[in-house]
């Protein structure tokens, strides 16, 4: 069977759309967003008249640090506020399971170390696709 002119450019037609609708995120199966900042709250609860700083802590180390490499696991942790009581973090795509919160006195001397384990909930995106989430835990200061 021999195809024409009209039929053969028909089905490249259908060929391009389909193509096209798949590269540009127009299929239902696609996902839009290509990434997200998850945000975490440590909120201190107690005197925190001497802490001065908070960080973060993971198998890989404590964050933020004037010694992390910014390209390594940790360096997505960013202190996005503080009030002295609550201090929210942006810690990139990741949502980590458990978490080391350090309080830190203005010389440098830690305070405490207290294991959390944050409950997080996706506040954007989709269940399919993913989204940014927040969660909050409370520590001692």
């Amino acid at each position: 069977m021999r195809m024409t002119g009209r039929r053969q450019a028909g089905l490249v037609a259908v060929a391009v759309l389909v193509t096209m609708t798949g590269l540009t995120g127009c299929a239902p199966f696609a996902c839009p967003a290509i990434g997200w900042s998850n945000t975490l709250t440590v909120q201190l609860v107690g005197d925190t008249s001497a802490v001065d700083q908070v960080q973060l802590c993971t198998d890989a180390g404590c964050a933020p640090a004037a010694d992390v490499d910014p390209s390594g696991p940790l360096g997505w942790i960013t202190v996005e506020s503080n009030d002295g009581d609550s201090w929210t973090f942006s810690v990139g795509m990741t949502s980590m399971e458990q978490v080391t919160v350090r309080t830190l006195a203005a010389d440098g001397t830690v305070l405490s170390d207290t294991e959390a384990t944050p409950e997080w909930v996706r506040v954007g995106g989709s269940a399919q696709c993913g989204g940014p989430s927040e969660a909050t835990v409370a520590v001692q200061a």
